[in-house]
């Protein structure tokens, strides 16, 4: 922070602030809520930011920028980041403080607000220049706790854990945005994690959910087209990754620009799409950018790191306290994967111990099992954990092994029940089911050496299914 700029400056508290209506003042404070922009009544825009300091730490108050420019606005990256502002006027209008900040001839700068050495703005309007007695003012700020912070959050909901989202009831989340896509219909998808797993779905039992229930390519479910192996690299291995629509019709939205930082979601509604959790925006909800020191924010991280770090905690948490004895495998030296670290590993060839549930089963029926030709099991089957779905294939000596030889069309019928989760009383829409989670050995390979990861799939193989 350069001292060499004009020495008249003063900030006034905003307690202080308060006592100079319709006077051109300076501040200098820190952000606690970042409103969206909007389309002023002439020509240009208004971005609206919620601050607080030392002498008013809740409710703080709000400053409207206005510029004809959106380039001109404050792009302010996190809340918890100190705004310098210069020149802007303090208004009083139905019992509330306000201030307004023309960017014709007023000035701002941020600065990051987390405990880091640099004392640069990382945005400033050409016309700012600091003053001599600004470092001393701003390491204040910045030493404000982020206790504190949590003090002056916009919203005061009880936080949910994706572990713990109901479907059909608003939440409110802290989750990071890993990527950003867009439908065929305009709308946002935005994937999001918090290091928990979502909540198991009970899935139908009908048989067209039993054939295509996880007819679908992506691993992160249906909506958007495949993501690249690139995205899914930066995806965590551990946590579910939940999707959260937002139409084109929800303007709340320009504060989110790229992947990789944290946010507080209100008002979400959740729901299940072909047995995946997905969440949706209304005219209610609202959208705030956290600062990775938010207590919130890093509490999720540290649950991460304590999952990501135990050989227990890594399995999906509805399989507690272990998988089922439905199957066995041949292979349990080899190491545990989740999908999302088979999906991402570096090479195309991969081979791991994993645990996941029988979504759905294509051919599922016991008399379909076997290629009529052949003779041979060719089955194709739809399987999830906590972080990803994907297809696997068991055919030849596999399915042999998988299913214990080639049994009558009655046992083979039990053994399939069993894996899909399907309880007596058949196979009507009306009953649900609940797949075991299970141990297998998985595999991945290629169809076309020209094109190896283009055309990996994955196999089971070195399983059985117990009687």
């Amino acid at each position: 922070m350069s001292t060499d700029a004009t020495p008249e400056l003063i900030y006034l508290p905003l307690r202080d602030a308060k006592k100079s209506p319709n006077k051109k003042i300076n501040l200098m404070v820190k952000v606690s809520e970042i409103r969206k922009v909007l389309k002023s009544r002439g020509s240009g825009y208004v971005l609206t930011l919620k601050v607080f300091d030392q002498s008013e730490l809740y409710p703080g108050i709000f400053v409207n920028f206005f510029a004809d420019n959106l380039n001109r606005l404050p792009q302010v990256k996190s809340v918890g980041d100190i705004l310098s502002i210069h020149h802007v006027e303090m208004k009083f209008n139905e019992g509330e403080w306000y201030c307004t900040s023309n960017l014709k001839l007023s000035s701002f700068a941020l600065f990051n607000g987390g405990n880091v050495l640099n004392l640069s703005p990382y945005q400033s309007s050409v016309n700012y220049q600091p003053a001599p007695h600004d470092e001393k003012l701003f390491l204040k700020l910045r030493a404000i706790s982020q206790n504190q912070d949590d003090k002056v959050s916009a919203v005061d909901e009880p936080l949910s854990l994706f572990c713990n989202i109901v479907s059909e009831e608003k939440h409110t989340i802290v989750c990071k945005v890993l990527h950003i896509a867009e439908t065929s219909d305009a709308d946002l998808v935005l994937f999001v994690w918090d290091g928990t797993d979502s909540p198991l779905v009970t899935l139908r039992s009908d048989g067209h959910s039993l054939n295509m229930e996880g007819d679908m390519n992506d691993p992160m479910g249906p909506m958007v087209s495949l993501l690249s192996r690139e995205i899914l690299h930066t995806f965590p291995r551990v946590g579910t990754v939940v999707r959260i629509i937002v139409t084109k019709c929800f303007d709340d939205v320009s504060c989110l620009k790229g992947v990789g930082y944290w946010i507080k979601l209100c008002n979400v509604v959740f729901e299940t799409q072909l047995g995946l959790w997905k969440g949706s925006l209304d005219p209610s909800s609202t959208i705030h950018i956290l600062s990775n020191e938010d207590d919130s924010v890093q509490w999720r991280q540290r649950i991460y790191d304590n999952r990501i770090s135990s050989k227990v905690h890594r399995l999906p948490s509805s399989s507690f306290p272990w998988p089922s004895d439905v199957t066995e495998t041949d292979c349990s030296f080899t190491s545990y994967s989740t999908l999302m670290e088979s999906l991402a590993y570096p090479e195309v060839l991969h081979k791991c111990r994993t645990v996941v549930r029988v979504v759905s089963s294509y051919p599922w029926q016991a008399k379909d099992l076997r290629s009529p030709e052949s003779g041979l099991y060719r089955v194709r089957l739809t399987i999830e954990d906590s972080t990803a779905r994907i297809h696997a294939y068991i055919f030849g000596e596999d399915g042999e092994k998988f299913f214990g030889g080639y049994l009558p069309n009655c046992l083979l019928t039990e053994k399939m029940n069993k894996l899909l989760g399907i309880r007596d009383g058949g196979c009507s829409g009306s009953v649900l089911r609940n797949p075991p989670w299970i141990w297998c050995c998985l595999k991945s390979y290629f169809l076309d050496k020209n094109d190896p990861w283009g055309s990996r799939r994955y196999r089971i193989f070195g399983t059985a299914l117990l009687g």
